[in-house]
């Protein structure tokens, strides 16, 4: 399912509207889907008795995502419940569809306030006393900061509301920016958000995923044809991506039908590392992996997981000797696909081995924690020969390109992309809404996850899972992303057994089998 920013939606409207699907029907569509979404809400949520008993508080603002509101709430009006409408402007500043829906409010009878002629005790006791509150207030459109009796609204239920009500939120909770998810000065969080035709950015990314509460995505008479022209090869990866990308594993297979790994990986003190890659990489379906390190670091690792075969590399004090380079490359001609970097280690030796692998293999190649570290010349990322896919978190992807943590975490799907394209990889960019970005253009963000993920080692996992998914999936990008999900997927079931405080990167790996089981 796409992506989009407020700019596309709009296309995406004007488009339909201007196919003969007229914008007083495209309005009625959504407040149909924003009614059907209160009633399943108030179902599941709210015991009552009688519908007309509910009191449902309706935050209407001035522009198009009011007009929903006040059609959503002539439609509530008319299957039996009492709604309430609190208008942001007068009704004189009401104007096209959205005048015409306020004048079929008021003859529905339906009760209506205007924020500025309420006092403040007033309106916090018909907040309070409501079952359910609708925020219509702004929609996708805000680009700056909150202000007037938006802003007042807000910032009353937020500081006056010890336990405010269940909102519905209509196509994104009021105070979120739907381009990016930031904060437009604060925000109406909500338990539930019902958006239109598409996810938007905003709800996807944090902290605006913070307040969208469970999204519900609704079409409205937008043909599937009309998102993907005006929209820009940005999808979510969920559970029916997930289902559509596993690979299919055959009857009459062999180990080496699944895969062979070189896995580039451990040093003194982060013997956990390579240990939590290659199990998970076992784990994930991959046929075999080799683990070339230093002898020290072979002998440990082989005691602790019988089913790696260890490969002893020249090496002094725990450490990879830079003349290990030949021996690894040779090595690698028997393999499938290479990971370099868990717990490598950041000395000298490390760089000069990494780039030899850089400039001489053309293996399919995945680079992650330390041997992102020790890349300082990028042009070896785009002369790579084969094909690369680079797993940076935050930090690390702040190092490769010279921008900050914040300015990364801030613009997280464009960054990702543009390098991608730049440097012709695939790249993985970590943490909360992981996006997965393609050397096309393609990319994906990615809906499960837990922040029990935020431990020791579940970066390792993920390495492991991308090598074992790689090495049985041709496209190497849809490949990272189905490992991207089933990390965060198997983490959701990890904290639901321990909690997403006492997981650790083990836990992911031991609940990988309730994620395939699953998706089978």
């Amino acid at each position: 399912m796409q992506v989009l920013t407020p700019e596309m939606m709009k296309k995406c409207d004007q488009a339909t509207i201007k196919a003969a699907y007229p914008e007083i029907l495209l309005m009625e569509s959504a407040a149909l889907a924003t009614a059907k979404m209160a009633e399943e809400i108030i179902e599941k949520e709210i015991s009552f008795e009688y519908k007309s008993e509910l009191k449902l508080s309706f935050l209407i603002g001035q522009g198009n995502n009011g007009g929903d509101g006040l059609a959503a709430a002539r439609i509530l009006k008319n299957w039996g419940y009492q709604p309430q409408i609190v208008l942001t402007c007068s009704p004189s500043e009401l104007s096209g569809v959205n005048a015409l829906n306020f004048k079929l409010a008021v003859l529905n009878k339906i009760e209506i306030y205007q924020f500025e002629q309420l006092k403040t005790k007033e309106f916090i006791s018909l907040i309070k006393q409501s079952d359910l509150i609708v925020d219509a207030l702004l929609g996708t459109g805000i680009k700056g900061q909150i202000r007037g009796s938006v802003k007042s609204i807000i910032t009353l239920i937020n500081q006056q509301l010890v336990k405010k009500p269940l909102t519905l939120a209509v196509d994104i909770p009021s105070g979120i920016i739907a381009a990016n998810g930031n904060l437009a000065g604060d925000a109406l969080k909500a338990d539930y958000t019902v958006t239109m035709a598409a996810y938007k950015r905003g709800l996807l990314l944090y902290p605006g995923k913070d307040y969208a509460g469970k999204i519900k995505v609704v079409e409205i008479g937008i043909q599937s044809e009309t998102i993907q022209e005006n929209s820009d090869q940005l999808k979510v990866f969920n559970q029916q991506e997930a289902k559509k990308s596993l690979p299919v594993r055959k009857n009459n297979s062999h180990k080496g039908s699944f895969g062979k790994l070189a896995l580039l990986a451990g040093s003194p003190g982060m013997t956990g590392a390579p240990i939590l890659t290659a199990k998970a990489a076992l784990k994930g379906g991959l046929g075999l992996v080799y683990l070339l390190t230093a002898a020290e670091i072979a002998e440990m690792t082989a005691a602790q997981l019988p089913e790696l075969v260890s490969v002893a590399l020249p090496s002094q004090a725990g450490l990879i000797k830079e003349t290990a380079a030949a021996k690894i490359l040779k090595f690698t001609e028997k393999v499938d696909l290479i990971a370099a970097g868990p717990g490598l280690g950041q000395d000298k030796g490390v760089k000069t081995l990494i780039e030899n692998i850089l400039k001489e293999s053309s293996l399919d190649l995945i680079l992650d924690a330390d041997a992102l570290n020790v890349i300082s010349d990028l042009e070896l990322l785009k002369n790579y020969k084969g094909k690369l896919t680079l797993t940076p978190h935050p930090g690390e992807m702040a190092a490769l390109t010279g921008l900050s943590i914040k300015e990364i975490n801030n613009n997280r799907i464009d960054i990702a992309r543009k390098f991608a394209q730049k440097y012709q990889l695939n790249l993985v960019l970590k943490g909360a809404a992981t996006i997965t970005a393609a050397p096309d253009g393609r990319a994906y963000i990615n809906l499960s996850g837990s922040n029990g993920l935020a431990t020791a080692g579940s970066g390792d996992v993920l390495t492991g899972l991308i090598a074992a998914l790689m090495a049985q999936e041709s496209d190497n990008f849809r490949a990272a992303a189905l490992a991207v999900y089933i990390h965060g997927r198997a983490g959701e079931f990890a904290a639901q057994a321990n909690s997403d405080y006492a997981m650790i990167a083990s836990d992911i790996i031991a609940n990988l089998k309730k994620v395939y089981q699953e998706l089978q």
